[in-house]
C-alpha cells in the first residue's frame, strides 16, 4: 500500500494524533518527545541536545527565557512534519498553500531577538560541528514560519553536502550514497535548548 502524500492537496486523516509535547516555560523547555507518524518508515533523528560548556553555563547563567517549539506541518497533517526537499524547491505562494500557518510570524513576540543560531548534532557526526546564524527579523518584518523553515532546510542541505565527505562514527545514520540523503529529511519542529541556540527536530523516511 502506498503512503505517498500529495503536498498540494493533503486530506485530513482520522487517525492523525501525536504524543508530541510543546510544553515550555521561561526556565525550562522539553526536548522533542516521541511522535506517532502516519508513515510507518518515518523515524525521528536521534540528536543530542545542545548544551554550552559547563564552566560558561555556570558563570553566566540563563539570561533569556526559552521558547516553545515551532512546528512545521502540511495542512491537515498535524505533528507529521514537512519534507525539506519541498522547502527548497517551492516558492512562497506554493508554501502558503501547503504549510499550516505558513505566514505566521512565529517569533514576533520576542522583539529583542534579532537572530538565532541553529545547531545540527547529527548522530555519528558530532565531530562535524555545525552552528550557523539565522536572521529572524527581515526587511519585511519578523520572519514567517515558511521562511524560517526554508532557512533551516538550507542549513541541512549544506550540512549533508559537507557530512557525506566525512567518516561517520555511527553507520546507522550515515549520510550520503547508500545511506541517508537530504531528500529523505522531514522538518518536524524547531526547539530552543539554550539561550539563542536552536535545534531542528527532524525525521527520516527510511
Amino acid at each position: 500500500m502506498s503512503h505517498y502524500v500529495n503536498p498540494l492537496h493533503p486530506s485530513v486523516h482520522a487517525g492523525n494524533t501525536s504524543s508530541y509535547s510543546t510544553l515550555g516555560s521561561a526556565n525550562h523547555v522539553s526536548s522533542p518527545a516521541a511522535s506517532t507518524f502516519l508513515i510507518p518508515n518515518r523515524r525521528r533523528l536521534a540528536q543530542t541536545p545542545y548544551t554550552p560548556s559547563g564552566k560558561w553555563k555556570s558563570t553566566s547563567g540563563r539570561m533569556q527565557p526559552l521558547h516553545n517549539p515551532i512546528t512545521f506541518d502540511l495542512k491537515g497533517y498535524s505533528k507529521q512534519g514537512f519534507p525539506m526537499q519541498e522547502l527548497c524547491v517551492r516558492g512562497e505562494y506554493a508554501l502558503e498553500q501547503m504549510m499550516q500557518g505558513a505566514t505566521d510570524q512565529v517569533l514576533a513576540h520576542t522583539p529583542y531577538l534579532r537572530k538565532i543560531t541553529i545547531h545540527i548534532r547529527w548522530p555519528g557526526y558530532e565531530h562535524t560541528e555545525w552552528a550557523r546564524p539565522i536572521e529572524v527579523v527581515t526587511s519585511r518584518g519578523p520572519i514567517s514560519r515558511a521562511t524560517l523553515a526554508q532557512a533551516i532546510a538550507l542549513n541541512f542541505a549544506r550540512f549533508c553536502e559537507k557530512a557525506q565527505m566525512e567518516r561517520p562514527q555511527s553507520p546507522h545514520w550515515r549520510i550520503g550514497h547508500g545511506g541517508i540523503t537530504f531528500e529523505r529529511l522531514v522538518l518536524v519542529s524547531l526547539w530552543n535548548p539554550f539561550e539563542d541556540a536552536w535545534q531542528a527536530d527532524v525525521a527520516v523516511d527510511f
